[in-house]
């Protein structure tokens, strides 16, 4: 278990780190232009215009009732936004739809907890916190719902995750109230 995080890099944003001096290089070379200068409007507004449709794309959640939800409505709309003739929109829809799909992470904060039950000799407990984002599975058994549900009243998170995947804070020892203060970057599945 770790307490701090780096900063991580989607794979989105290390893929054009590895390749954006080489494309920059590239396209200011086929200009006959020195790599000091910037990109022209075009190049920009074709970058702008690929990162939208990747947002598109990988869009996550639920939208609001009166937003749009339709992934083809929205291309429509950004297309006309930016003015996009249909074949280009076309290429640049075929590349972004190559690129791997980013990391989505959570992050959470632990910050404490009050009145949890002493289960030491001395009154006290030595409490932790485990945090993990539960895979949704469909199971149809309803056996197997009824011990899901005994887990959860429990509020146990120890073993309905995959040891791998499971956070946990510091140890807090002699305490009921305990104040953690940490926080963590869960990768979403």
């Amino acid at each position: 278990p770790s307490s701090s995080i780096g900063h991580r890099f989607t794979r989105r944003e290390a893929r054009y780190r590895r390749t954006a001096p080489s494309r920059a290089a590239a396209q200011n070379s086929s200009k006959g232009s020195s790599p000091d200068q910037e990109e022209s409007p075009s190049v920009q507004r074709n970058l702008l215009y690929e990162e939208v449709l990747y947002t598109i794309l990988h869009r996550a959640g639920k939208t609001e009732v009166n937003h749009v939800s339709s992934a083809d409505e929205l291309y429509r709309y950004v297309k006309k936004a930016f003015s996009m003739e249909q074949g280009e929109h076309d290429a640049i829809l075929q590349r972004v739809q190559e690129l791997e799909p980013p990391i989505l992470c959570l992050k959470a904060t632990v910050k404490e907890a009050k009145g949890i039950l002493g289960k030491d000799v001395s009154g006290y407990s030595d409490p932790y916190c485990l945090l993990g984002i539960e895979s949704k599975v469909e199971d149809q058994s309803h056996n197997s719902s009824l011990q899901q549900d005994r887990r959860r009243q429990k509020a146990v998170v120890r073993n309905t995750i995959p040891e791998d995947q499971t956070h946990r804070t510091h140890i807090k020892t002699q305490t009921l109230n305990p104040v953690w203060n940490e926080t963590f970057i869960l990768e979403v599945e």
